[in-house]
């Protein structure tokens, strides 16, 4: 369940309004309630290491994902698709998810001509939901043959937004309005309402971003239209929301520490309407509720809602009749700058010579576990004061709002005052609506297609016989072996229909699946087996949003021109590159002798157990591990802080700073610590411990023991495969390493021109208590005079940090 600040509040306000019981009025509160506990809202942002490419580049990124204001424990796999113009999926990638994020990177085909892609992101269980909220964005390509300009377009849209839903006849509305044009940008729109006969009822004009509001009283009989010219100066009408004969209208004005609220009704419904609830929910909680009761002779009720409590977002304010009909809704920004933890970017070494090595430090100050990510681009390929979506925009507004929200990240650059009242013409304009309201008060709950999906999940079904003539006990004797020839030894149970899963597991790109049964070793001979890994298989077939559609024309010059040339610079360099590969056979390489414990990280470890900061034993190399009667003896004393016992029943009990640290073999997580001990030392090539906290750990873990056994070369060649029947199984998509050069040792292709745009980008900085700093070190390229650096993260308390720096 999401907790606001580990506290939920109701709030009733004590003013003379407030009335007796209405009907029915805790249905609301308990279908809440049950909405939040059974269906929590995931929302996620993504941190891609520049703003645009070039054909040809890889986008690296990484999301977050979240679960109200807390990184999420729902969902453990991440699904990306690249898009093109025609809404075909190029590429598609699926990642595991820990500690609330996920990363993973596309390839540009060096071939591509759009002008942009597309990027699409979810998990499954989002899509259970509105898929408007998805994360959606749109990546700039530019290419040697872009256009330069694009001529302006003319103004797409002129909307009309009465605050609260509704105008009533006789009643003073707010009139909020927003003009895009055909790439969904702003544009700057005046002109007029009138009425009947073409009288001139009221000038709107925007202040902000194509936003503006104007005020109105509509009246019995008048119909509206605004008219106005476009930027092709060819005049302009569409007509406004017509206004209802009788109701409420609901005026919001956020206030420090409160929201001001203003309930306002025709004379003519003097009688009705005399008691109504207002509610006020954030992340699916329910946050303030009070019960309305107009007086007899009153047409107005003013109170507030109090919110210095409440965590920084979106508070939905939604007014109901006594019978739980929804009469006016409107959303408002609560802002009360609690959402930011801090990180420091100190570079302690920078030169800007080719080549040059720099050295950059990462610090928080705070002792809570931080999630980070860092990219350092050439800051020339830029866009300057670009606004774009960021961590703080994407998870804290627009993540919660359908539709596009043009430069959000704005909103967030400053507390002014200014910006407060600027981001309030957002929320008039767009809309927030989680909740079916008539459904929600009829008791009906979201009808769930995709459960929660736990890492990969061998799953499979048998056919070619009677599943009731299997044998009780039938089970699947599976060895997988994975493509660094490290193998896996599983026992997958039947049931009555012929099924059997195994979950939990983590692998990238495919392995061999070897498999018998338990009790009939022809039986594999006479049966077919499907088996998959539990993922989606189809990518989402959804249209593009339309703020998808790219106007290119925006992206200042010098920007656009070193790209060019760059583009056509690798052209060149690919064609170098080819013949000095004809040549590298006979290139002698000298430099640094790896170690044993590299070329064991090499050979064993993979993907996210790669590398890493933590201790590494090399066992086929120390001649007194043998003497160890298990793992967990020889590690005893060899770590700092790794607690290891035996319990009274004798199974190994392992604690490191107050939690049990994650079990690996062969890079599957083990639950069982007496099976591991129970390996053979000399079966036993290589150990990782990984200080806490550890990526492939629930939560974050308390780091985590990798036990790796021998393979080919290290051991004696044996028969365990003989007899097995084998299929191929994919896991998660391939993790392509970041290129990291070393100029300080000699390589063949340092004679090629490095125009590396992309400097650095790590994805996973782990930082907390016992470690809060960490050094980046990366070499400059041939072509960049400054760095850009942006760092991007959320702690374990949902607190979220951004540092952006220009460093020149």
């Amino acid at each position: 369940m999401v907790h606001i600040k580990n506290r939920i509040r109701i709030a009733v306000i004590g003013l003379a309004l407030l009335s007796a019981s209405v009907a029915n009025a805790q249905m609301i509160d308990s279908m809440m309630n049950i909405y939040s506990t059974k269906f929590p809202q995931e929302k996620m942002h993504v941190h891609f290491d520049k703003s645009y490419y070039n054909p040809g580049e890889t986008i690296w990124f990484k999301a977050y994902i979240m679960n109200g204001v807390f990184p999420s424990e729902i969902s453990r796999n991440f699904y990306a698709e690249l898009i093109d113009d025609d809404g075909t999926v190029i590429q598609r990638r699926v990642a595991p998810i820990a500690a609330g994020s996920a990363a993973s990177s596309f390839d540009i085909p060096a071939s591509f001509k759009g002008a942009a892609v597309h990027f699409r992101a979810y998990t499954t269980w989002m899509l259970n939901f509105d898929e408007a909220f998805l994360y959606e964005k749109n990546i700039r390509i530019v290419s040697a043959q872009a256009s330069k300009k694009a001529p302006p377009a003319a103004v797409n849209s002129l909307r009309f937004f009465p605050e609260g839903g509704d105008l009533v006849n006789n009643v003073p509305c707010t009139l909020a309005f927003k003009a895009n044009d055909a790439y969904g940008r702003p544009v700057t729109v005046k002109g007029q309402i009138v009425g009947n006969g073409a009288k001139k009822v009221a000038d709107f004009a925007s202040t902000h971003n194509g936003m503006g509001t104007l005020s109105i009283t509509p009246l019995k009989g008048e119909s509206y239209k605004a008219i106005w010219k476009d930027a092709s100066g060819a005049e302009q009408s569409i007509p406004i929301p017509a206004a209802r004969e009788t109701g409420v209208v609901m005026h919001l004005t956020p206030d420090n520490g409160a929201v001001l609220f203003s309930l306002r009704k025709s004379s003519a419904d003097s009688a009705a309407l005399k008691r109504l609830v207002i509610i006020g929910h954030m992340n699916q909680q329910l946050v303030y509720k009070a019960k309305i009761n107009f007086a007899a002779a009153s047409s107005v009720v003013n109170g507030s809602i109090p919110t210095d409590q409440f965590p920084t977002g979106i508070l939905q304010v939604t007014l109901f009749d006594d019978r739980e009909r929804p009469l006016q809704e409107r959303i408002t920004f609560v802002n009360n700058n609690d959402y930011v933890f801090d990180a420091y970017l100190s570079p302690s070494s920078k030169k800007f010579t080719k080549r040059a090595k720099n050295v950059f430090e990462v610090e928080i100050p705070d002792t809570v576990m931080s999630n980070l990510s860092v990219s350092i681009t050439d800051a020339d390929i830029n866009i300057p004061n670009d606004n774009d979506d960021n961590i703080y925009s994407r998870l804290l507004l627009s993540g919660d709002i359908k539709g596009y929200v043009y430069n959000a990240g704005y909103y967030f650059s400053s507390f002014a005052d200014s910006i407060s009242r600027q981001l309030d013409l957002v929320m008039l304009t767009n809309g927030w609506r989680r909740f079916n309201w008539e459904e929600l008060a009829k008791g009906k709950e979201y009808p769930i297609k995709f459960a929660p999906e736990d890492y990969l999940t061998v799953q499979g079904a048998i056919n070619g016989i009677d599943p009731s003539r299997l044998p009780t006990g039938t089970s699947l004797n599976i060895i997988m072996q994975f493509k660094d020839s490290s193998r896996q030894i599983l026992s997958a149970p039947v049931d009555r229909n012929g099924k059997f899963n195994i979950t939990g597991l983590l692998f990238y790109d495919t392995a061999d699946f070897y498999y018998q049964f338990n009790n009939n070793k022809t039986l594999a001979d006479r049966i077919s087996l499907v088996v998959d890994n539990g993922f989606r298989q189809k990518s989402l077939i959804a249209a593009l949003p339309s703020s998808t559609n790219m106007d290119a024309s925006y992206l200042i010059d010098s920007a656009v021109a070193r790209n060019k040339r760059i583009v056509q610079q690798y052209s060149q360099l690919e064609a170098e590159r080819a013949k000095k590969a004809r040549v590298l056979e006979e290139v002698v390489v000298r430099g640094r002798v790896r170690t044993n414990i590299d070329k064991l990280d090499e050979k064993y470890a993979s993907g996210i157990f790669r590398g890493g900061d933590g201790y590494s034993f090399d066992l086929i190399n120390d001649p007194f591990a043998v003497s160890s009667l298990s793992v967990f003896q020889y590690l005893q004393g060899k770590v700092a802080g790794l607690q290891i016992s035996n319990g009274q029943s004798g199974t190994p009990t392992l604690t490191w700073r107050g939690g049990a640290p994650g079990l690996y073999l062969d890079e599957i997580q083990q639950q069982d610590a007496q099976s591991v001990a129970n390996i053979p030392m000399s079966d036993i090539a290589y150990i990782k411990v990984f200080r806490p906290p550890f990526i492939g750990g629930f939560g974050g873990g308390n780091g985590a023991i990798v036990i790796y056994t021998k393979k080919g070369g290290d051991q004696p060649q044996d028969n365990s495969f003989k007899g097995l029947k084998i299929m191929k199984l994919s896991g998660y998509s391939p993790v392509k390493e970041f290129y990291v050069p070393n100029y300080a040792e000699y390589n063949p292709e340092q004679e090629l021109n490095d125009l590396r745009t992309t400097l650095h980008w790590s994805p996973f900085v782990f930082l907390d208590k016992d470690k809060k700093k960490a050094t980046i070190n990366f070499y400059n390229s041939d072509i960049t005079k400054k760095f850009r650096v942006v760092i991007e993260g959320v702690n374990i308390n949902g607190k979220l940090t951004r540092v952006e720096e220009i460093i020149q």
